[in-house]
């Protein structure tokens, strides 16, 4: 659409829901994480990937490229926090840098990759809003308007821990029986 103070941008509309025939928003998500090449981040306060969604975040990163997560460190339910964290040993193992955002909960739902892409909408980056939810992402075309959202990213990165693997190596059993757990319930909760 036109802007008021620039040239157009391009814009792409795209939904979800769980009677279409193919999960748009995850094949979208999947063919920007496949051909990044720079860097790609990405905020969400779910993180609950599906398998090709984690397997493109994998390869991303193992390729060299800059592939940042940003959940919240105190999710919206205890139980959440320990399927977040289930995930963090796969993509830490391959390279992506996990961050946990410390000042309030994080419930910006957005991606940035390679300078002229950005996401913002409803879709958390789990397999509830990929395959079972109603949801609606704008995927943004634009150098301008990624340039905002990655300049969001680092403020809100200020307010972040970062997760080490050897850290995360080094977490409590007691933690690694709760990721473990909930892992498995989380298609019923």
């Amino acid at each position: 659409g036109e802007v008021a103070d620039g040239p157009s941008l391009l814009l792409q509309i795209v939904p979800s829901n769980p009677v279409s025939r193919y999960p748009e928003i995850m094949y979208g998500l999947t063919w920007i994480i496949q051909h990044a090449r720079q860097y790609l981040y990405i905020q969400t306060p779910y993180f609950m990937p599906t398998e090709p969604v984690l397997q493109a975040l994998q390869t991303a990163a193992m390729s060299g490229v800059d592939v940042r997560l940003m959940v919240p460190q105190k999710p919206d339910a205890f139980w959440l926090r320990y399927i977040n964290d289930s995930y963090f040993s796969a993509v830490l193992q391959a390279g992506v840098r996990v961050f946990t955002y410390k000042a309030g909960f994080l419930h910006s739902k957005c991606a940035v990759a390679d300078d002229d892409w950005c996401t913002v909408g409803s879709s958390n980056m789990d397999f509830r809003s990929f395959e079972n939810n109603f949801e609606s992402n704008l995927f943004i075309y634009s150098r301008r308007a990624n340039e905002s959202m990655r300049s969001i990213f680092f403020a809100d990165m200020k307010e972040c821990r970062k997760v080490t693997l050897s850290e995360w190596h080094h977490r409590p059993l007691f933690q690694r029986f709760m990721e473990s757990t909930v892992r498995l319930l989380a298609p019923i909760l």
